[in-house]
């Protein structure tokens, strides 16, 4: 069955998981009482704070991820959810401590005793944050309130729409299937197939509709809350922050995207005709393969595919996949009480990552597989950083994904000769761009006048009735309008977590800084190689403008994400043409 095996994390539930667990929480008693000294020397209050989080970060992460990736390929497994909840109530205890000391940052000079300690010097960026963040915190007793109400207010809708989905029937043709199996017949070659496919999705939606609208109501009215209480004025003022990213950045970025709809709406409509439809693209043959390439693939098939593309890159590259591969860091396909979609979990902690597909053998899938192996070859590349510049922001999340992505499509071109085949290849990577920029900017216009009418309830029907808006909106006329998807707000799961707000447009900048990025690799192969290492190792460690910038990149600029866009635009322009062969 391919699952993964988290045999290096722990066996089970077992001895030496309690003993990790008591052992964290001796841990933060320690760090409690290091926090409450009354009248600290600032260098070695500061250090002290860094070293017990460095220590905690390692073992929180190791148990906590064990327990996330037991849930998600088993919804129905009831003991990592409880243990998941000890780590919580653990990581709890220091809330006001915490507090505490995001306060005492804001009264010493960070930059001078930073030339005291080299500690001090390595986090210094992170010390600033922590510091600016200080103007947003609660009392020590409001945080420890949240802290404690989180977890049964927004982490239990979260957990529904995660059990809802994950355990959804969904009658397709006589039988009954999963939602995961269900939305891949969205990539058949049969299109009966894909409409009857995306009628039973759509069928299956009213038996959850109710609950799962209340919780994405109650999360973001939550969000709109605390932010207010907070001092934020919107919810995308604080993801923002998050990302260690600025408003300019992204109204550059929104606005060349915002031009370039008509490209996509043109090549939509081009696809709408080539597929037998008299104007506009039915949502349900969005992902329609076209072309000759009839070929799937067996996972093995894929396994080759991906290490041949990698290693034509770099020996690195190459290698991370064949370990992650040989090494059974994989959970392959779709199966009952599994979670939809696909993701790495990073654990530079262990050297190791772990990735979750539902693989059914598209093309789609063989790049999937190469996007998670570049989240993995990410977390390889910063597991020789200090713990506390393990994370990276929203944004840069998706430089490394999208081109090992873009190294596995382009690899398949440049193999491929008859016309046809080439349209099936790129138009399936055009399938990918047209996702991540236009239908992500429906996302984003949804999220924003979801937003905006927090202060009460939101029903289910506000909720179709937006998106069907904002997709209109994004793919102009190139879908049909009377064909569209009023429930992605049910299917995208990132909108359910109310710590990670607008998470889609890091993947447009993810898409178009990591095809910026590829362009200066085709330029100047062997320059690129000797700095992109730096550049992945880098965006644990600052913004995102100054990660850009040490590529020599300013995307702050209109004309940079323009120039990227002009990349997809040039594969939308050959796409029309192939399809009038």
């Amino acid at each position: 069955m391919k699952n993964w095996d988290l045999n290096d994390f722990y066996s089970g539930f077992n001895e030496k998981y309690n003993n990790d667990l008591k052992k964290f929480e001796e841990m933060t008693d320690l760090y409690i009482t290091h926090i409450k000294q009354e009248n600290p020397e600032p260098v070695k209050y500061i250090e002290g704070y860094i070293k017990f989080h460095e220590d905690m970060h390692i073992l929180a992460r190791t148990m906590g991820s064990y327990a996330m990736l037991i849930m998600s390929t088993d919804v129905t497994n009831a003991e990592a959810p409880l243990y998941m909840s000890k780590i919580q109530r653990i990581s709890r205890k220091s809330t006001a401590e915490d507090v505490l000391f995001t306060r005492y940052l804001t009264t010493v000079d960070l930059n001078e005793l930073a030339k005291k300690s080299e500690l001090i010097n390595k986090y210094l960026f992170n010390l600033e944050l922590e510091q600016k963040e200080a103007k947003h915190l609660l009392s020590e007793k409001e945080e420890i309130l949240y802290a404690k109400l989180r977890e049964l207010a927004s982490g239990g809708w979260s957990n529904l729409h995660s059990l809802t989905t994950a355990n959804l029937p969904v009658q397709y043709r006589g039988k009954e299937i999963t939602l995961s199996e269900v939305r891949n017949l969205a990539y058949e070659n049969d299109s009966s197939i894909r409409k009857d496919a995306f009628e039973a999705e759509i069928k299956s939606f009213s038996q959850i509709e109710d609950q799962v609208a209340l919780a994405l109501s109650n999360i973001k009215r939550e969000v709109t809350v605390m932010n207010e209480l907070r001092g934020y004025s919107s919810a995308l003022e604080k993801t923002l922050d998050q990302s260690k990213m600025t408003k300019e950045t992204l109204e550059a970025m929104m606005s060349a995207m915002m031009d370039y709809r008509p490209h996509f709406e043109k090549y939509l409509q081009a696809k709408a005709k080539y597929l037998g439809h008299s104007t506009s693209l039915p949502f349900y043959d969005l992902f329609a393969p076209v072309g000759k390439l009839d070929k799937t693939y067996t996972y093995e098939e894929a396994q080759e595919l991906v290490k041949e593309a990698f290693y034509g890159y770099s020996k690195r590259l190459g290698d991370f996949a064949k370990k992650a591969f040989d090494k059974e860091w994989i959970d392959v396909y779709p199966k009952k009480g599994k979670r939809g979609g696909a993701f790495c979990s990073n654990q530079p902690q262990m050297k190791q990552s772990r990735i979750m597909t539902n693989f059914t053998g598209s093309l789609s899938d063989v790049l999937t597989l190469a996007h998670e192996l570049g989240h993995g070859y990410h977390g390889e590349v910063i597991s020789k950083n200090s713990p506390l510049h393990w994370s990276y922001p929203m944004p840069l999340a998706e430089t490394a994904s999208i081109f090992c992505e873009t190294i596995v499509n382009n690899h398949l071109l440049a193999q491929i000769t008859n016309p046809k085949e080439r349209l099936s290849v790129l138009e399936n990577s055009l399938q990918g761009d047209t996702q991540v920029i236009v239908d992500i900017m429906s996302r984003f216009i949804f999220e924003t006048n979801l937003f905006a009418k927090t202060q009460g309830p939101v029903s289910k029907h506000e909720m179709k009735e937006m998106m069907v808006s904002a997709q209109k909106e994004a793919y102009l006329n190139g879908l049909d309008h009377n064909q569209l998807h009023p429930y992605m707000w049910l299917v995208k799961g990132h909108y359910y977590s109310a710590g990670l707000n607008f998470y889609n447009f890091p993947y447009a900048f993810g898409l178009l800084f990591g095809k910026g990025l590829y362009a200066q690799y085709l330029k100047n192969p062997k320059s690129f190689l000797a700095s992109y290492d730096d550049l992945l190792e880098l965006t644990t460690k600052t913004s995102v403008e100054a990660c850009a910038s040490s590529m020599h990149i300013d995307v702050t600029k209109k004309d940079f994400w323009i120039d990227s866009l002009e990349q997809v635009k040039k594969d939308i322009d050959e796409v029309i043409e192939l399809f009038q062969i």
